[in-house]
């Protein structure tokens, strides 16, 4: 085809001009200049391509004898263990803009559903923003609870993204709350709820914030038996890498009556935030929400090893399987074209022992930037998969909007939801923005008959 316009051309500008061309034109504009083109755009694939492989880690000369001691050794083999550790999922909440479950969820984001422009967020040139927003939040009415505080907060709770994050945290807590009412009942059951807050949040107001979650939802706990920390998230990678960290340290102990509340509740619609967007380029322009559009969402996540999910199934929602989280190392590639995901999923299917081809669904963080879908959809045809990307394979972002850390427990709980209504493993990835790559596999758990008693 290159060649055959090639010619087009040169042929018609030579008749246009009454040309008579000669052997060494013949050679040159019929037979060279072809030529020339299609290698060139060879070589410049290839070299993109190049550009673009992972780069072998140069291991220094001396790092193989650390290690050669025993601690080292022990080291080694408790991660090799850890590789096929799992995690149970007893319960999920949200509040997002597409509703307050994995399936409302699902099926917003398979609608088409997308940011709105605001009502009261406008831009520099005074054009309102595309949001993605929870309509129906009482703010006012936590605003006057939070009046019981110091007068030194009052300043950072007026704020919309403080005031709107707490009220969709009280929506999230509240439903969670009522679950865990039923299985404190239990003797010895010790609960650990973690709240993941943005990472750009004062930490001088956290010993406030703890103060008054504590009093305001876990006061009913007796002493010792509820454990609440403040933990600040960059994105949400790093909120699946605090549920990585929680199946670690629960398979440490996996017949303790431990449970770990898991919670996050972000909301960007703020005209403070959106102007520190707009000041470092990312900021979605009106009319085109191809870049970081504001969101927010409130996310539980109730999770427990899976001897103690399988000791506690039986709730009105079945347990679900979460396996070890794959996560992209710092300094890889993380554009378009599907490399930096690769890896990822090959190591979580391999974990599992399954193949592209047993996957029954996709959920990603990602969001409206273009390249995201190509991304997952180059890392499915590099892992085998045979899924729908139109109806299989769907991004929460597009929906929840950018609400790092609580994105990323979204598309996870939608995952989880998914999994159970598919009966089989769906992919869970996070790849919204410049955040590290993730990817983890969920499932359902398999319950044992009545009589039988659960197993690791």
């Amino acid at each position: 085809m290159a060649t055959a316009f090639v010619w087009g051309l040169v042929l018609g500008w030579w008749d246009v001009n009454g040309h008579e061309p000669t052997a060494v034109d013949l050679a040159l504009h019929l037979g060279a200049l072809p030529l020339a083109l299609i290698g060139g755009f060879f070589l410049l694939r290839g070299f993109i391509d190049h550009l673009l492989v992972l780069q072998p880690v140069a291991v220094p000369a001396g790092a193989a004898k650390l290690d050669e001691g025993p601690v080292a050794s022990t080291r080694r083999h408790r991660a090799a263990a850890e590789c096929g550790l799992s995690l149970g999922l007893l319960d999920a909440w949200m509040l997002t803009p597409g509703g307050r479950s994995g399936a409302e969820l699902w099926a917003a984001v398979g609608a088409g559903e997308g940011p709105r422009p605001s009502a009261r967020l406008v831009d520099e040139a005074g054009f309102p923003v595309f949001v993605a927003e929870v309509e129906g939040l009482d703010v006012e009415g936590l605003a006057e609870r939070l009046q019981v505080g110091l007068p030194a907060q009052e300043a950072w709770l007026a704020s919309d993204e403080v005031l709107r994050s707490l009220a969709l945290l009280d929506g999230v807590l509240r439903g969670a709350l009522q679950r865990i009412a039923g299985l404190a009942a239990r003797p010895g059951l010790q609960l650990r709820c973690i709240c993941l807050l943005p990472a750009h949040w004062d930490a001088a107001h956290f010993p406030w914030l703890h103060s008054w979650l504590q009093r305001t939802y876990f006061a009913g706990f007796a002493p010792g038996r509820c454990e609440l920390s403040l933990v600040p998230a960059a994105d949400d990678a790093a909120a699946l890498r605090q549920v990585d960290d929680i199946c670690v340290a629960l398979n440490r102990e996996p017949d303790a009556e431990r449970l770990v509340l898991l919670a996050s509740a972000v909301s960007t619609l703020d005209a403070r935030v959106l102007a520190g967007w707009a000041a470092r380029g990312r900021l979605a322009p009106t009319g085109h929400p191809d870049r970081r559009v504001p969101g927010e969402g409130g996310v539980a996540l109730l999770l427990a090893s899976p001897v103690q999910a399988l000791r506690l199934a039986g709730g009105p929602r079945a347990p679900v399987q979460l396996g070890r989280l794959a996560m992209g190392r710092t300094g890889q590639a993380t554009g378009a074209g599907g490399r930096s995901l690769n890896p990822l999923v090959r190591e979580v299917l391999a974990a599992w022992q399954l193949d592209g081809a047993q996957l029954t669904a996709l959920v990603g963080d990602g969001g409206q930037h273009a390249s995201q879908p190509i991304e997952v959809l180059e890392a499915l045809a590099a892992a085998g998969s045979r899924l729908d990307p139109l109806v299989d394979c769907l991004a929460t972002g597009r929906v929840v909007g950018s609400a790092s850390p609580a994105g990323g427990l979204a598309a996870l709980a939608c995952a989880a939801s998914r999994a159970l209504a598919s009966g089989g493993p769906v992919l869970c990835l996070g790849n919204q923005d410049d955040s590290p790559r993730a990817a983890l596999l969920v499932r359902p758990l398999a319950v044992p008959p009545p009589g039988q008693p659960p197993s690791p």
